[in-house]
Formats: C-alpha cells, structure tokens, sequence
C-alpha cells in the first residue's frame, strides 16, 4: 500500500498525467460508453453520466486508501482528458503494482498510450522504488499486447476473466529490465 498526500503530476514531451477531477467526468463517461473502448478494457459499458461521479470517488477513495493512482491524461490543446492510466496496489506486495490505462477512440494509434506507460512505469521504479510492475490485457487488445511488447513487459501467463469469459494474458516488467528498456526508448 502507498501513503502520499496529493497525486503526483507527471509530465512527456506531448502529455501531462494529473489527478483526475470533477471537469474529467464528460470524457470519462464518452469512453466508458463506447462499447468497443470498454469491452478492450474489460469495464462494463457506462449507461449514465451518474456512473462518472461513482468512478470518480472511487479512484480518490483508492488513492486515500493507497490502493492506487489513478491519473487522467492531458493533451496540450485538447480540450478533455483523453484518458485515464493507473497503477493499483495490491495488498500482499508492497514492491508491485498493476498498470491499467484506457484512451478516447479519437487518440488511438499516435503513441499516446505508450508515451504515458512509458513515464508511469518510470515513476513507479525511479520514484517509487517498485520491484515489478504487472498489466492485463485482452488477447484481442492487439493495440495495449502491443504497448506491453514495445515497453519490455514479458508474458507470463494465460487465463480466462471469469467475471465475462474473456481470454486474457497477463504480463510483468522487473524493475532491473524497466529501466534499459525505457532508456532505449528515450
């Protein structure tokens, strides 16, 4: 579990990552209505707005209880944040955290996605000091299999998600990897 007081902002050459707001619940909710956006993330299909304010203080209760981070992303001159990326924490190992991130239909396919893991994943070994970082991706999520690839994470596993029968894998980073991995991307 993980103890600060504010979330963190981080910042890439093209995105700003910031604790997500009242003003994020739009956007939010026009990417957890988009069948095919939430159907690859594995989320339920959003059907009212109201679910925004339920997600919204579910990520700060999470983030109080030092369950996770949850970020939402900027562009510089886009107007909404074009998505959301997090690390939660588990209970039983403090060093390790799982990357989960979601991006509007509309910025699909520019790198967006790859650019915030990529600083995610170097604040939570630089910063953080993690021993590991974990991801779960649908086998058909060809676009986030391969962000993972590209980031340097290796499959681990296989397994069914039992809460809709969606083939899954699953796929770790070890923080002495992350870093070459990262650097040679830079």
């Amino acid at each position: 579990m993980l103890s600060m007081k504010a979330v963190p902002r981080l910042t890439t050459p093209r995105l700003v990552l910031r604790a997500p707001g009242e003003r994020d619940i739009p956007a939010w909710f026009a990417r957890a209505s988009d069948v095919e956006s939430a159907s690859l993330a594995g989320d339920p299909v959003a059907d009212d707005i109201g679910a925004g304010a339920r997600w919204l203080a579910l990520a700060r209760q999470q983030f109080a209880d030092g369950r996770a981070i949850k970020w939402s992303i900027d562009q510089p001159g886009v107007a909404d944040a074009i998505g959301t990326i997090t690390l939660s924490f588990g209970a039983d190992d403090a060093r390790s955290a799982a990357l989960g991130f979601v991006l509007g239909r509309t910025h699909w396919g520019q790198g967006l996605g790859s650019e915030a893991a990529r600083e995610v994943i170097r604040y939570a070994f630089e910063t953080l000091a993690l021993a590991q970082v974990t991801a779960e991706a649908a086998a058909r999520n060809v676009a986030s299999l391969r962000i993972l690839a590209k980031l340097g994470f290796k499959h681990v596993d296989s397994f069914i998600d039992e809460s809709d029968g969606e083939q899954c894998e699953r796929f770790v980073l070890a923080a002495h990897i992350g870093p070459l991995v990262l650097a040679n991307q830079a």
